[in-house]
């Protein structure tokens, strides 16, 4: 791209990559859930690999609710109010623990979390905000994999109409060269082949439609934290 192209013509650009590339993974993504799907019919409900097909189906949708973020990273789009659940923020984190504990205790990560007790259930995508957390937290996993102190914490408050949640981690943290760009499309400072530089531009998309807001604070060594800002009377739901 040249360098005078103006941001919109190249999100505009970068967004029709993102859709022939979405659409292209969607149909095997499909195929998977299809027969993932007929594989539970054909399942007792008690057979121990059911609650695993079960897995492979919920995450196989989630997946493929990623894939179509693909398609609207670079704009917000409006959801239909039917999209957004009333949901628990523990659920979430509960769901979001069970699916990365392997690599957790694999890595010998001390993973804590707390959320106040005042915090009522709110109106969300509730696949979003747990794509959100999850990108965040596998974010600190990475950056803590190379530090001798390996600690990643979830708090959620509630700050008057708001929830606030913060993800932080003690890894090697982020110069201000790179803090500054954190939330670009495709920027990364992972090694090639393991980062393609949308998760952060996608979780912000995420919570800038819900009506929130997320921000970051990190130095080199000394850790990062991640503030998600959420607010109770959510655009999808009546609060």
């Amino acid at each position: 791209m040249q360098d005078s192209w103006t941001e919109t013509e190249k999100l505009t650009a970068i967004g029709t990559m993102a859709a022939g590339i979405a659409h292209e993974l969607l149909n095997p993504l499909m195929g998977i859930l299809n027969f993932t799907q007929y594989c539970l019919e054909k399942t007792a409900a008690d057979d121990p690999r059911f609650s695993v097909l079960q897995d492979i189906e919920r995450e196989t949708k989630r997946c493929a609710g990623i894939v179509q973020n693909l398609t609207t990273f670079s704009r917000i789009e409006k959801r239909s109010e039917e999209e957004y659940h009333k949901q628990s923020l523990p659920e979430i984190i509960e769901r979001l623990v069970q699916l990365l504990s392997y690599r957790i205790e694999k890595e010998g990560v001390r993973f804590t979390w707390h959320v106040a007790e005042d915090i009522p259930e709110v109106w969300i995508r509730v696949d979003g905000i747990h794509q959100v957390l999850l990108n965040l937290v596998t974010n600190a996993l990475d950056a803590v994999a190379v530090s001798a102190k390996k600690e990643i914490s979830i708090e959620g408050y509630r700050r008057g109409n708001f929830i606030e949640v913060t993800i932080t981690d003690s890894g090697k943290g982020i110069s201000p060269a790179n803090l500054s760009r954190i939330f670009d499309p495709f920027f990364t400072t992972k090694p090639v082949g393991q980062g393609t530089g949308m998760g952060l531009t996608v979780s912000r998309n995420i919570i800038l439609e819900h009506g929130g807001d997320i921000t970051c604070r990190s130095e080199p060594g000394g850790g990062t934290v991640f503030e998600i800002r959420l607010p109770l009377a959510a655009k999808g739901g009546p609060g």
